[in-house]
């Protein structure tokens, strides 16, 4: 095989038959050091002999080389079959871009010879030097990281440097998160400080006129300090409505003493919540913080926590528990007295900081005066938010009605006491009553008579109430029923009389049915007539 023989090799897989010898994928001027060559094969069991030759750029492959490279190391495999082998750094005369032919033998002596595989970049390198980053460690109290180093340009002939002044370097803080320039001084040197604002790699490259060079990459790992939260109040018992305001101090641990760490956000809501509604502060200067909340339920726990990431301060959190009372109003309360002195109530009793569909008792109550004396005269049981009604609550002539709840102790809810409402009317009746004569003759006129009055609101006098319709009733002797015999209208004093034939014994009375809305019924004196 001669030095211009070109075999065409395919990717051979470990374990397949093959051909010819290793294929040749690149060679290069490795990026550390650009005096070395990397040579990348594909090759099946080993790579027995490796040889590289070089010649100016743009010369022809017959011509003879200007130097034949055969000390190769492995120096790193992405493979079992996929490796890159690099020379000793080389020595040439003349600085300038090289061909290199390579030449690769496997273990059972097959040969590839690859012409053209790449270029050698034999030229001026700028390169880092003494890159480091200060302090290796940094924390709580020591928070800005100064990354410096030098840059020089290499001569890979001599292999002597010289300072690098006027190079922009670019720089990579917090893991990417944050990238600079820093231009190098007279000695080739800079020095960038920075805030450090999570743990990562800082890097510092240069991509300028003499190529790329970069420094190797520092990672950097802060040293976290131990916080905790001291709260003022960690507990609260509120009524509904109510806010509670949580405060205290965030404190770093600093040796063994605890100091207030500020500048902090910190959110505090529901622990474990399922519908979360944090409310946020940030520590001030002296670590304090303040969250107002208005709690909702029989119990509430809150957890206060950092809100972001800090690489100096262990995250610490802090619990808050609210019990809340919950209160009661009623709202919808109707009070109506009817003509025969019985009360209709409605109302609905509704139950404000807490959700549950429990059910409570109502006393509705009577007070003559509506100051003392309230006494209840039925308790109806109701669900909270829903509508109660109570029919044929025993009312009286004038007074003052109210409902009560008296609330729970166990269940922590408040009672509470509706507004009074007045509800009475004028009291009705018929004075001197009377069906006569008495016996009477059967076929002669029965006479029934009266006085209808009233007795208005507040009122300890009777007067005539005029002008309004009596019903005259009549129920035979061994009868159960009532027969209205006549409706009669009252003369202005209230008066009124009507004659009846008399047929049969039995028993008169007048009544007033059917008053006005400020009016109780009335009636008078049954009269018992014999019939003859």
């Amino acid at each position: 095989m001669t030095a211009g023989a070109v075999l065409v090799a395919t990717l051979t897989l470990p374990g397949t038959a093959h051909a010819a010898g290793p294929t040749v994928r690149d060679a290069y001027s490795d990026q550390a050091d650009w005096s070395v060559l990397d040579v990348r094969l594909n090759y099946s069991g080993e790579v027995s002999k490796l040889v590289a030759r070089l010649r100016p750029a743009g010369s022809s492959a017959t011509d003879a080389p200007v130097a034949t490279i055969t000390d190769f190391t492995k120096r790193y495999e992405s493979s079992s079959w996929d490796a890159v082998w690099a020379s000793q750094p080389i020595h040439l005369d003349a600085l300038g871009d090289y061909t290199v032919d390579v030449e690769a033998t496997d273990g059972s002596g097959e040969t590839t010879v690859e012409p053209n595989a790449g270029t050698l970049h034999y030229q001026k390198q700028p390169v880092f030097s003494s890159f480091a980053v200060t302090p290796s460690e940094p924390d709580i109290e020591h928070q800005t990281v100064t990354a410096a180093g030098d840059m020089a340009v290499r001569d890979p002939s001599t292999r002597e440097t010289e300072p690098l002044p006027g190079a922009t370097v670019n720089l990579s803080f917090d893991g990417g998160g944050y990238e600079t320039t820093a231009v190098t001084d007279e000695a080739g040197h800079f020095a960038v400080p920075h805030q450090l604002r999570q743990a990562g790699w800082v890097s510092a490259d240069y991509n300028g006129g003499l190529g790329f060079a970069a420094a190797t990459a520092i990672q950097v790992w802060p040293k976290a300090a131990p916080t905790r939260m001291v709260l003022d109040q960690s507990s609260f018992h509120v009524t509904a409505g109510q806010k509670i305001t949580v405060t205290g101090t965030l404190q770093y641990q600093s040796g063994a003493d605890w100091k207030p760490l500020s500048g902090i956000p910190l959110e505090m809501d529901y622990k474990e919540c399922s519908t979360c509604s944090p409310v946020g502060a940030t520590t001030d200067a002296n670590g304090r913080f303040s969250f107002a909340r208005t709690p909702y339920g029989a119990k509430s726990v809150y957890e206060i926590a950092f809100t972001s990431y800090t690489p100096f301060a262990q995250h610490s959190t802090a619990d808050v528990t609210a019990a809340v009372t919950a209160t009661t109003k009623f709202t919808g309360f109707t009070a109506s007295l009817d003509k025969y002195a019985q009360l209709k109530v409605t109302g609905t009793l509704d139950l404000i900081g807490r959700d549950v569909n429990d059910q409570a008792s109502v006393d509705i109550q009577y007070s003559p005066d509506g100051r003392t004396g309230w006494s209840t005269k039925r308790t109806v049981k109701t669900t909270f938010g829903s509508q109660f009604v109570a029919d044929k609550v025993p009312g009286y002539t004038d007074g003052y009605w109210r409902l009560r709840y008296a609330g729970s102790t166990t269940k922590d809810i408040k009672g509470s006491t509706s507004n009074s409402l007045r509800r009475n009317r004028a009291l009705t009746r018929i004075k001197d009553a009377n069906a006569s004569p008495e016996p009477v003759t059967k076929g002669r006129t029965i006479t029934v008579k009266g006085v209808l009055q009233e007795r208005p609101v507040g009122s300890g006098t009777w007067r005539a109430y005029g002008y309004k319709k009596v019903q005259i009733l009549f129920r035979p002797k061994g009868a159960t029923s009532w027969y209205l015999m006549a409706t009669v209208t009252t003369k202005s004093t209230g008066s009124f009389s009507k004659g009846f034939t008399a047929r049969q014994d039995g028993t008169w009375v007048p009544v007033f049915l059917y008053p006005d809305s400020r009016h109780f019924v009335g009636d008078g004196a049954e009269d018992y007539v014999d019939v003859r």
